[in-house]
């Protein structure tokens, strides 16, 4: 079972955005974590399967990304296909312990790699791969930069990168919501405009009052604003999720959560914005602003070591109206 340690991964986060976005590692020294003892700094737990409903599994992957598979008499739908080629086989593998149904549907939520370079797997599963048409148009597009960013991930968990080949969605949907009919259980792909990313899809399992919803909602984790059109947006979305009717909310990153999850997300986002403007109004520079903004009230949360980044993506948003990763 994968494992990765605190200080790996800050280092591999630093590594991973410094080879797509160098502008967002500061040569300027990052002071949030200082003052904090190593023994305070936040480990990963180890992969858990967890069983939400009868027929609803959630992965739980702290150290890389979640997905979930339902299973059905017809067949299975799956949604996210993990980071690499061998831990979409794993995921295969979990799978085939609960039933030998096949493998029917691969639903990708975002165009993240660590959501969707494990679809080679489901492809030769024989899987029918969704996603919205903006991920779809961003996946072929950002492809080589997204195995870029995640080759120090590969290295220190021993994956090789020359089996992650790109495999396109099959099938895609545009506004609204897309129903998929698989054994006597109904599916909902959402869409509500970008909230992290263009193309968010939300996974709703009416059965089970279950949403995943992929990218924009990470359970206690410092969300990743360098691909946001908009924050407020963005924190639009957040709830708009928590009004829904649902139990379980399945996050891309953290373990499953609840309304006042999401909405304890939106606040850091808000949080952050609002601390940027205001240390823009106060005529500090981008440097400056690393070196000083802490939010310590949130150091707990899961890439805090990586806070130094989000500053500057939230920085590039409020100066230039863009995303630092230059999305549209």
């Amino acid at each position: 079972m994968l494992k990765v340690d605190g200080l790996r991964r800050c280092w591999i986060a630093l590594l991973s955005v410094n080879i797509i976005f160098p502008f967002l590692v500061s040569p300027v020294r990052a002071g949030h974590m200082e003052g904090i003892p190593p023994g305070e700094q936040r480990v990963s737990p180890p992969i858990s399967l967890k069983k939400v409903a009868p027929d609803l599994y959630f992965l739980y992957d702290d150290a890389s990304s979640n997905a979930a598979f339902l299973v059905t008499e017809e067949g299975v739908l799956v949604v996210d296909t993990r980071q690499h080629p061998r831990h979409g086989q794993d995921l295969i593998e979990r799978i085939r312990k609960i039933t030998d149904k096949p493998i029917r549907w691969a639903v990708v939520t975002h165009f993240h790699g660590d959501h969707y370079l494990g679809s080679p797997a489901f492809k030769e599963a024989g899987a029918m791969i969704v996603s919205h048409r903006d991920t779809a148009a961003m996946i072929k597009k950002y492809h080589e930069q997204e195995v870029a960013r995640r080759q120090a991930f590969f290295k220190t968990n021993n994956l090789d990168p020359k089996k992650v080949k790109l495999v396109l969605p099959d099938a895609t949907f545009e506004q609204g919501q897309m129903t998929i009919n698989l054994g006597g259980r109904v599916v909902q792909l959402l869409y509500m405009g970008p909230g992290q990313n263009p193309g968010d899809t939300f996974v709703h399992f009416p059965q089970a009052r279950t949403l995943f919803t992929g990218g924009p909602f990470s359970r206690k984790s410092w969300p990743n604003t360098a691909f946001t059109p908009s924050m407020d947006g963005w924190i639009a979305v957040l709830k708009k999720l928590a009004a829904m009717d649902m139990d379980h909310y399945l996050p891309g990153h953290g373990d499953v959560g609840n309304k006042q999850d999401l909405l304890d997300e939106a606040k850091v986002l808000g949080d952050l914005q609002s601390g940027v403007k205001a240390a823009m109004a106060k005529g500090m520079s981008r440097e400056e602003m690393v070196k000083s903004l802490y939010f310590r009230e949130y150091k707990e949360l899961r890439n805090y070591d990586r806070l130094h980044g989000f500053i500057e993506s939230t920085y590039q948003i409020l100066t230039t109206g863009k995303s630092a990763f230059g999305l549209p």
